[in-house]
Formats: C-alpha cells, structure tokens, sequence
C-alpha cells in the first residue's frame, strides 16, 4: 500500500485532537504556542530540502523468466537420457532421444520424406550442371517439336502437294538405294571363302593324324601335325569373325530396309492425305498438337530459365515448407532445449515407454528472475512499466537486489471483494542464492522529487480553514503558512506551501491545561 496514502488520514486525526476545542481539558495549537512564548520554551526547527520518495510495497515468489515443462510429440520407447537434474544446458542441446525403431510409421516414413524435401530445395538453390544441360537439351527438343508442329499446322490448312509428292519420291529412292546396297553379297562371299579355309585345314589335320598312326612319327616330322592344327584354329577364329559380320550386315540390312519402307508409307500417306485436301479433322488436330507444343516449350524454357537465373521465390518457399513439415515430424524423435537454462526435473530413463501427458523434462532459465505481486486498484495507477524496485527476500533477511517494473496486467482480478492488479518485476541482478519459490517483498519507487520541502512531523497543525504551519517572524512573533502535507519521511513529512528552505517554523509539542478525563499525561 502506499506510503502517501496512510498519512493523510492520520493527519486528519490528529488535526482533530487538537481542533479549536477547550471542553475535554484539550487546547488548542495557538493556545498552546502563546504559552510556550510566554514561557519563552518556543520550540522551532527549519524548513529543509530532501529527495522525497514514494513507494508501494507488495510481495509475491521468485519465478524464472522462461521455465517450461517439455513434452513428447509422439509414441515410443526412450533411448538416450542426456540430462540429469541440475545440469546446465543451452538452447538446441538434445536431453533425450527415442528408438527410432519405436516410433509410429508416419515417424519413421518422414525421415525419408525430410532427405527428399531437402534434395528438392538444394536442387532448387544449387542446381547441378548435368541438370542444366538437360534442361537446354529439352528446351532445345521443344524448340524442334514446335517447329515441326507449325509446320503440320500450316500444311493442315493448306496441303503443299508438291512437297509430299517430293518426299514420296525421294523415300521410293532411298528404299530403291537400300535394295541395291545392301551388304550381304560382300559378307555372304567372305563367309564362303573362311568356311572353305575352314573345312580344308580340317581336312589337313585329319590327314596329318591320320599319317601320324600308319607312319609314328611323321606328324611330328617338320612340325607337321603343330602347324596343320594352327591353321585349322586361324581358320575357325576367321570364320568364326566372318560369320558375326556377316550376321551383322544381315541386322543392319534388314533395319535399313524396314526404315526405308516405314518412311516410304508414311510419304505415301502423307501425299494421299495432301492430295485428299484439307480436312477439319486434320486441321483440328494440327492445332491441338501446336497448343501442346507450344506450352512444351514454355515450360522447358522456364525451367532452363529458373536452374540458370535461380529458382522462383514461391517455389523456394513451397519446397522449404516441406523440409521444415519433414523435419517437425523427425523432431518429435528428440527432446530439444529450448533455450539455455538448468534442468529442474527428469521424468524418464532409457527404456522407459513415453506419455504424452508427461512431461520429459522442466527446464527453467534461472539467469533471469522476476516476481509477481498484487497491487490494489488505489495503488496500481501509480506505477508504471520501468519503475525501479528493490528486492528483499524473508530467507535471505541480508540480501537486496535491484529489479524493475517490466509489465502492468491491464485486467483486475477481485480477491476477497478486493480488485487488485499484477504487476511483474525483473530481477535485474541476482546472486546463486536466490531459489525459485523464494517469497521476495518488492519496494516499488513510483515518485522520486528532488528538493522537496520538508518540516518535523509536529510542525504540522489542522483547524478548520485546513493544514498549516507557524513560521517564526523575522525579529519575533509567528505567522500562518498554508500547506499540504505529503510523503512521510522519517521524522519529516513533505509540505508544500509558501515555504523556503530556512524558514523556521513552530513545532508543537501540546500539554493538557487541567487533568486529562485520560489519567495523568
């Protein structure tokens, strides 16, 4: 409650004690003062100038600024337990992992999920050369396509009969050119010669062999029987290659004929169709294939146009919201420190199966206090946001620690048909010593008035025109001074009035003129 406020009624009080009353053996101040002049025990003091401070005091329980009890995302079974309570962690640092193993499939799946997202985005930001080039390959290849689709589209509203006439003729010479080039006579007459060298040096070999059994000793003779069988392998290796080429002049033959008459009946096709005019049909699909064309190449230049220039803001946007979804659901494996802060509880072992209800751990940053305190609603309009505070706590009766407002709750709460107000302090100093849950009364300064003017408690008189003071005259006598009291400081109350600092006032010090109805004084 604030200072201020309990002294004004108290003035109130004693202004009425000593009210122009003389029933009741009471006198009133000027009385009183008249005898002590004549008595000449007048006592005074002066005015003087003080830094006059205001406060309000509540008190409330430390608390951490950030504290949080982490919990799981997801179900399975603890693996790892990287904390135990009292460790200091930091922010990112992992206290407790799960068996992947254990975990539902959508968990398991988006760990594959993640590896893909995050080649889209870096195929986005960092793309490879071989992407490139196939890009401008494709770009190319659409470029062609649209070509010859605007050709078709022109030849379907408009058939150009001469120049199918002149392909249809130019596709029957290149099958005639085929017919009569084809490399089969040559292979065919090279596979006759090596398949009679063949069959010859057989021949010498079995004769050799067979000289060798009547007459031992003639193969060996001259190295008959080693060279015969020499030739006879050069011979089955030669014919052996020649027939493999003459196979493949049969491959290449028959697919050199076969494209030939392929493109000859698509000639003949397109001729008769030119001949035939153009048909509606034939120019709707012309069109239709030109459109496709056309959006093929956009797309392919786009793309080419992106891997080159870099990647489309939305797209680098799209992607990296996949990555960051794919991620969140691989996270859930782990129990990850927030913020830097100490570990207040440990809720599980390895081994241990998880509950979502359960927190892992409680995780309090202990570096950075506050208190929250109960204002009353005649209070609460004083102070405001960076208000300066200090803090003394009932445990640690030889502490004090400065803090200061930090948050005013705009919203009341009533509390015993009492609205009262929270407001928060920041300890903005703090000492090991200090443990959450600790009670802390909080000294908020909400004025602070330099060379306030201020007079002795007893200076301070009440009538019926109001608060005054006696100011001593300059060569005797007194005068009065209207004022109005403030803070109490000390012994001295603040005042203001038509006072300077030096001034010396009366101070009343009242006696009774006849016995108090009280008992002696």
């Amino acid at each position: 409650m604030s200072k201020l406020k309990q002294i004004r009624p108290f003035w109130w009080i004693l202004g009425g004690l000593v009210l122009l009353l003389i029933c009741g053996g009471v006198v009133t101040a000027s009385a009183v003062a008249a005898r002590q002049k004549a008595q000449g025990d007048l006592k005074t003091a002066e005015v003087t100038s003080i830094t006059a401070i205001s406060s309000v005091e509540s008190s409330g329980t430390i608390a951490a600024q950030q504290s949080t009890a982490l919990l799981w995302k997801t179900t399975g079974t603890v693996a790892e337990v990287n904390v135990k309570v009292g460790d200091q962690v930091e922010a990112g640092d992992v206290l407790l992992k799960l068996d992947p193993l254990s975990a539902p499939a959508d968990v398991i799946q988006a760990q594959s999920n993640l590896i893909d997202a995050q080649q889209a985005l870096d195929d986005l930001l960092h793309p490879t050369a071989l992407m490139i080039a196939n890009a401008q390959k494709a770009a190319a290849d659409a470029q062609k396509a649209l070509e010859d689709a605007q050709r078709a589209q022109r030849n379907a509203a408009a058939p150009d009969v001469a120049f199918y006439t002149d392909q249809y003729q130019r596709a029957q010479q290149t099958l005639t050119a085929a017919q009569q080039n084809a490399e089969i006579t040559n292979f065919q007459t090279n596979l006759d010669a090596a398949s009679e060298a063949l069959t010859n040096a057989t021949n010498a070999v079995n004769t050799i062999e067979a000289l060798d059994a009547q007459y031992p000793g003639y193969g060996g003779q001259f190295d008959r029987l080693k060279n015969a069988q020499e030739a006879y392998e050069h011979a089955t290796e030669n014919y052996q290659t020649t027939l493999y080429g003459f196979q493949q002049a049969q491959a290449r033959d028959a697919n050199t004929l076969t494209d030939a008459q392929k493109n000859l009946n698509t000639a003949q096709g397109n001729l008769q169709a030119a001949q035939g005019g153009a048909s509606a049909t034939r120019r709707a699909q012309a069109e239709a294939n030109l459109a496709v064309a056309q959006a093929t190449l956009v797309e392919a230049q786009d793309t080419l146009n992106k891997l080159v220039n870099g990647a489309d803001p939305k797209d680098i946007t799209s992607a990296t919201a996949k990555v960051q979804a794919a991620q969140a659901v691989v996270d859930s494996l782990a129990i990850k420190a927030p913020f830097d802060g100490k570990i207040l509880v440990v809720n599980y072992q390895p081994g241990d199966a998880v509950s979502a209800t359960q927190p892992a751990v409680v995780l309090a940053n202990q570096s950075r206090l506050h208190v929250d305190v109960s204002i009353d609603e005649s209070d609460v309009g004083q102070i405001k946001v960076g208000d300066q505070v200090t803090i003394t706590l009932d445990s640690l009766s030889d502490l004090s620690l400065p803090g200061a407002v930090s948050q005013v709750n705009p919203v009341g709460s009533t509390v015993q048909g009492l609205v009262k107000y929270t407001v928060r302090v920041d300890l903005t100093q703090t000492d090991p010593r200090v443990l959450l849950g600790m009670t802390a009364n909080a000294n908020i300064i909400t004025e602070v008035i330099e060379g306030a003017l201020a007079v002795p408690l007893d200076a301070v008189q009440l009538d019926d025109q109001g608060e005054f003071v006696n100011r001593v005259k300059f060569g005797g006598g007194l005068e009065r001074v209207n004022v109005v009291s403030g803070e109490l400081q000390e012994d001295l109350v603040v005042v203001t009035g038509d006072l300077k600092v030096g001034d010396k006032v009366q101070v009343v010090e009242p006696h009774p003129l006849s016995p108090s109805p009280f008992g002696p004084g």
